[in-house]
């Protein structure tokens, strides 16, 4: 009488290895790419939640620009050209840190910059009116200016006033909207003759253009490495339109070796128009 053998065959059990390695491969492969995206999504959402916190903050600060020709502005132009990161200094009416002498005004100076930290800073510096103190600068008119009157607002100089208003934005950037629809690194119409701001009389938004890391991604690449990056990455031309001067930033972004990957991939752009006040 033959034996009754339930058992499996060794090719059986090869087979049925080989397929049980597979599925673990393909499942630890689909987890690895799970956890790469979603790592990847939580870092882009950090570095968009920083930045519209920032642009959100620029559109209340432009959108208060005092417009009056009997003012200062610290502007990009043809004679400023501002290579690399820009700065930027103007009154607002938005509050601002207060001296503890004299009367305060609704006026304040605000002022943007890249600071020695490789972050975006801004200062915001209650003022005083005229006359009233001997010991603080007060609202100042032409021709009296930013520059000479608050020199940390047009230089790298230490003020006290200014802030971290964004730890992840290296490089900062901006241009005009002009009322003739052009876009332009001089906040003018030299078309229509004018050579001064003259109030920004001929401006009708200013057009930023940010670059970001996360937090995460940030420790990996040093101070002197994103100031260096910053540095080969395109000024805005006139003969760009908005989105082009991002594009020239990927590329140089994409063509850089000496940052790891995963920073280098976690970077990101973003652009607004900030309208300014009538």
């Amino acid at each position: 009488m033959r034996a009754n053998n339930k058992g499996f065959t060794l090719s059986e059990l090869l087979v049925a290895v080989s397929i049980l390695v597979v599925l673990v491969l393909f499942v630890s492969r689909l987890l690895n790419q799970t956890t790469t995206i979603t790592t990847l999504g939580h870092k882009r959402m950090d570095a968009d939640a920083e930045a519209r916190q920032v642009l959100d903050r620029l559109i209340v600060d432009f959108a208060q620009m005092v417009k009056r020709a009997d003012v200062d502005y610290y502007l990009k132009s043809a004679a400023n050209a501002e290579p690399g990161n820009d700065q930027i200094a103007f009154y607002s009416m938005v509050p601002g840190y207060y001296p503890a002498a004299g009367a305060q005004s609704p006026v304040s100076l605000i002022a943007y910059r890249i600071g020695a930290q490789t972050k975006l800073e801004r200062l915001s510096k209650g003022l005083v009116w005229n006359a009233v103190s001997t010991a603080d600068a007060p609202i100042v008119f032409l021709p009296l200016t930013i520059a000479s009157t608050w020199p940390a607002a047009t230089t790298a100089a230490t003020d006290t006033d200014y802030e971290i208003a964004g730890p992840q934005i290296f490089r900062f950037e901006y241009a005009y909207l002009l009322t003739d629809g052009t876009f332009s690194n001089t906040p003018w119409e030299t078309s229509a003759g004018h050579s001064s701001v003259a109030g920004m009389r001929d401006v009708v938004a200013i057009q930023v253009m940010i670059a970001a890391v996360d937090a995460k991604s940030r420790v990996l690449v040093s101070d002197a490495q994103l100031t260096n990056l910053a540095g080969n990455m395109a000024d805005f031309a006139p003969s760009m339109i908005p989105g082009d001067l991002l594009t020239q930033w990927q590329l140089t972004v994409d063509a850089t070796t000496s940052l790891a990957r995963p920073a280098a991939q976690s970077i990101r752009f973003y652009e607004r128009q900030l309208r300014l006040s009538k």
